[in-house]
């Protein structure tokens, strides 16, 4: 199927490489090879299997997918998505897929010191602080537009996936209902424009170093441990004894502590643990959530437990870190 958007309009005979699909699970068109496509995870979790290895995701949550992605989904639970499908093209008529993976427009991460000996990401954060000729790459509109697309095509990664904080998951809900609207509706003769508007919008957020810090990235060798830890981050809010855990995937204490050991050097508990703390982290410093209302939220009805946890793991009660996390904005 072509993943395109016909004109209703009357008088218009056009059609735009712009194309959006609500499901429950994936959209079935997931790895089409002709698109990129921006996946927000509404619901749910699955476990995704990538060269042998297993990343979980958690919504809500966000990934980039290039026209290359295959997307192997091994498990999941409750799973709901929107997907934007879009060719980069739409953005600029000289982003072909061939010039895109041509490397022309990588001269602002080229032209910097240790070039193809760096990573991606090292190589745009030299970028970034000054190693390169500006004149040259950022100030051209053309190396401006290309930055767009930069999760797509620089991170040596077909799916980039990122966990994002209500806020953040509201704002992308929004921008991908308003291209949805205009997909559908195409209510005056400025839709297309606003389509554009509002993908771009989208790409420049990402772009900007929004999600940045919330990449989930963590890879596991063991299929038991990668289903054991989407379970974990499921239900982080409720209560969970490690007879739950056992239970529930028939498997004894001894072989599921040794596997989390193998993999993470921990124990399954003490990786509930470390999951708690930093989904903690990341409320006190982006919401205005009371410490007691963070401990319910990750599972700590006591809340001097939850401050003895959280101080173990980071030096600091909750409040300090709260404090000190809004004296580095």
């Amino acid at each position: 199927m072509e993943l395109t958007t016909a004109g209703k309009r009357p008088g218009t005979d056009i059609k735009i490489d712009v194309f959006y699909d609500r499901t429950d699970g994936f959209s079935k068109y997931i790895n089409d090879p002709m698109n990129y496509k921006i996946v927000l995870i509404r619901s749910g979790s699955f476990v995704m299997e990538t060269d042998g290895e297993y990343k979980v995701i958690t919504a809500p949550s966000l990934m980039m997918m290039n026209e290359k992605a295959d997307l192997k989904v091994v498990s999941q639970s409750g799973v709901t998505t929107d997907t934007i499908y879009f060719k980069p093209t739409f953005i600029r008529e000289e982003f072909t897929f061939e010039a895109i993976n041509s490397g022309r427009y990588e001269k602002f991460l080229s032209a910097v010191p240790g070039g193809d000996r760096m990573s991606a990401d090292s190589r745009m954060t030299e970028a970034i602080e000054g190693d390169v000729s500006f004149e040259k790459c950022f100030a051209d509109p053309i190396y401006q537009d290309a930055l767009l697309l930069l999760e797509f095509i620089w991170h040596q990664k077909n799916i980039v996936c990122y966990s994002l904080t209500a806020q953040e998951y509201d704002a992308g809900r929004r921008v991908i209902q308003s291209i949805r609207y205009d997909l559908i509706e195409q209510p005056d003769n400025f839709w297309i424009l606003r389509v554009r508007y509002f993908l771009i919008s989208s790409l420049f957020t990402a772009t900007a170093d929004f999600y940045r810090n919330f990449r989930q990235d963590e890879l596991y060798k063991d299929p038991l441990v990668a289903e054991v830890a989407r379970y974990l981050w499921e239900n982080l809010g409720e209560e969970i004894s490690l007879s739950d855990i056992l239970k529930k995937f028939s498997v004894n204490k001894n072989t599921l502590n040794d596997a989390f050991n193998k993999e993470l050097s921990m124990s399954c508990m003490n990786y509930l643990e470390q999951l708690r703390v930093n989904s903690a982290k990341k409320k006190l410093q982006f919401t205005d959530d009371t410490v007691s209302m963070i401990s319910n939220e990750c599972g700590y009805t006591d809340t001097n437990y939850f401050s003895k946890v959280f101080k173990k793991h980071t030096g600091m009660t909750a409040s300090e870190y709260r404090k000190h996390m809004k004296e580095l904005i």
